[in-house]
Parts: C-alpha cells; sequence; structure tokens
C-alpha cells in the first residue's frame, strides 16, 4: 500500500506579493522547513514537493534527496493545479496521498504518521485529522478519489471534496491547534513570534 506525501508549492502568493515558499525560517526557507518535517514521517514511501516552473532552479540548488521536484505550469488555477500535477505523477503506484501545504510550518511528522497508520487499518477514501474541532492538514485521499481530484479546477476545490465525503472519512482527532496557512504578512510575523503551538 505505497502512500506518497504531497507538498503543495505551486501558487504564486498573490495576498502576499512575495514567493512564500522563500521566507526565512528557523535556518532555512519556509519550504524547505515543511518538506523536512514531511521527510521524517516514517509511514511515506516518497514525497513530492509540487512547485511552480519558475521556482524549479532555486529549487534545484538545494538537497532535498528525500524529496522530488513536480513542476507546475498553472499557478493560476490554484491548489487544484498542483493536485492535478502531484497525482499524474503518482497515480499508477499509489494507494494513497498525503497532502501537506508548503506553507503550514505547524503540520509535524508525527500525525502524519498516525493518520497514515489509522488509515492502513481501515482503507477508507478519505482521512483527516481534527485537532480541538477543527479539520486541517494532512489530508489523505485513497485511490478512489483520485479522478476526482484530478477534475478539480480553482483554489480551495479539495475542500468542496472532503465536504461532500466527510461521511466517508476516517478521522484523527488531535489536541492541538490546526496548523495554518501563511497568506499575509502578518500570519508570517506570527509564526516568527513562536506562536506555532506542538500537538500531541
Amino acid at each position: 500500500m505505497t502512500v506518497v506525501g504531497l507538498v503543495l508549492a505551486g501558487g504564486r502568493a498573490e495576498r502576499l506579493g512575495y514567493p512564500k515558499q522563500l521566507l526565512p525560517y528557523r535556518g532555512m526557507t519556509l519550504l524547505e522547513w515543511v518538506v523536512k518535517q514531511v521527510c521524517r514521517a516514517t509511514a511515506l514511501d516518497q514525497v513530492l514537493v509540487v512547485l511552480r516552473t519558475g521556482l524549479v532552479p532555486w529549487a534545484e540548488q538545494h538537497a532535498w534527496d528525500c524529496a522530488i521536484l513536480v513542476p507546475v505550469d498553472e499557478p493560476t488555477n490554484g491548489c487544484s493545479a498542483s493536485y492535478r500535477a502531484g497525482i499524474a505523477r503518482v497515480a499508477a503506484a499509489a494507494e494513497a496521498v498525503v497532502v501537506v501545504p508548503g506553507d503550514q510550518v505547524g503540520v509535524c511528522p508525527e500525525v502524519i504518521d498516525r493518520l497514515v497508520g489509522a488509515w492502513r487499518q481501515e482503507r477508507t477514501p478519505l482521512a483527516l485529522v481534527r485537532y480541538r474541532g477543527d479539520v486541517g492538514h494532512p489530508l489523505l485521499f485513497g485511490r478512489p478519489l483520485f479522478e476526482e481530484l484530478m477534475a478539480l479546477r480553482g483554489d480551495k476545490a479539495a475542500w468542496k471534496l472532503v465536504d461532500r465525503r466527510l461521511h466517508e472519512a476516517l478521522v484523527l482527532e488531535v489536541d492541538g491547534p490546526a496548523p495554518g496557512d501563511i497568506d499575509t504578512w502578518a500570519d508570517y510575523w506570527a509564526v516568527l513570534g513562536g506562536d506555532v503551538e506542538p500537538v500531541t
């Protein structure tokens, strides 16, 4: 049961006005930090980083031995383009994908491992994490949902799929805050200020 991690970093960060993937964070870039956390998850068989084409030359200069870069040429189509690029790469072999946004520094490998471990027991089409009542990443999509994911268009489209399939989902309860996106400078300064609380 091959499970692949998809780090989605193919957007243009229009609200921030700067490639947030390149923002400094803990001695590296924000994207590097997220990729390293995802790569620490022992339950994943492979990790892909979906990145807009213009940032690939930068990314290739970094030693991400644990991850494979997948370029995406549709930054205006939101996260759905990143989903399509990533799933197209692994659809033939993967039984499930675990999706992590490239700006969510609060996602931790232990939660990924717990989610994948629970899914391997039940094999539901969808598995997700609920943090103190709030649903958040990582999200796990099984092979039965790959076709629906590939058909998505626009930003936040995957959440509409989650809403439709929530009754089928395996839910992992986690005592901690849901990881947040970094969409504005205020979000970034908050993260730098140490507001990322550990989860248990």
